[in-house]
């Protein structure tokens, strides 16, 4: 399939060097991310993550011996040169990214902002509705894109959820045994009627 490179200034964003951004389509919105790290000389390693994948981490990694030199030098791919490809890097600027791109392109399919601190009935309800929407929109790490949301670590955003939870806000989906299958309870729908909010 033939990608569609879009100019990251286009949206006010500067990617970080070897990165670029490409759309399904001609003038598509942004879709994908695909960056290029040399590995030794001659030899690349391609990382590609998708936008609206469920999940925030490469979506495919290739790594190339570019020229008949570097491969006979190298007698082709190593396992040196898998191991080498930056993926802890990789996935740091894929998740940043990402998550900025959903925000900026399709702000309702990010958390809604939360005071500093959660402590309210409502504050608790929202958290709930936050963590049930994004399990509803098939997000594999809604901990990780709250966290990320609301600029919070991983351990606040998985505590607040918790929190939720034992306070009765919270619960699994009857009949379900997905460790993230959610749903909200009328305690949570009636806390989000009073913030003008509507429940998942």
């Amino acid at each position: 399939m033939n990608h569609h490179e879009i100019d990251p200034k286009t949206y006010g964003w500067e990617l970080p060097a070897g990165w670029k951004l490409y759309a399904y389509e001609t003038d598509g919105e942004p879709a994908i991310l695909k960056a290029t790290y040399e590995l030794t000389e001659g030899c690349v390693a391609l990382v590609e993550a998708h936008v609206h994948a469920p999940y925030n981490g490469p979506t495919r990694v290739t790594v190339l011996a570019e020229s008949e030199d570097a491969a006979s030098q190298s007698d082709g791919v190593t396992t040196e040169m898998m191991r080498s490809v930056p993926l802890g890097e990789a996935r740091k600027t894929i998740t940043y990214w990402v998550n900025r791109i959903r925000s900026e392109i399709d702000p309702g399919s990010q958390p809604a902002p939360l005071p500093e601190r959660v402590e309210t009935p409502e504050d608790y309800a929202l958290v709930a509705a936050e963590y049930v929407r994004l399990i509803n929109s098939n997000e594999r790490r809604p901990i990780e894109t709250m966290a990320q949301a609301w600029e919070v670590s991983r351990n606040t955003a998985s505590a607040r959820v918790r929190r939720a939870r034992e306070k009765g806000y919270l619960i699994q989906r009857k009949g379900d045994k997905n460790r993230l299958s959610a749903e909200l309870t009328d305690l949570a729908l009636d806390a989000l009627k009073s913030t003008g909010e509507s429940g998942a």
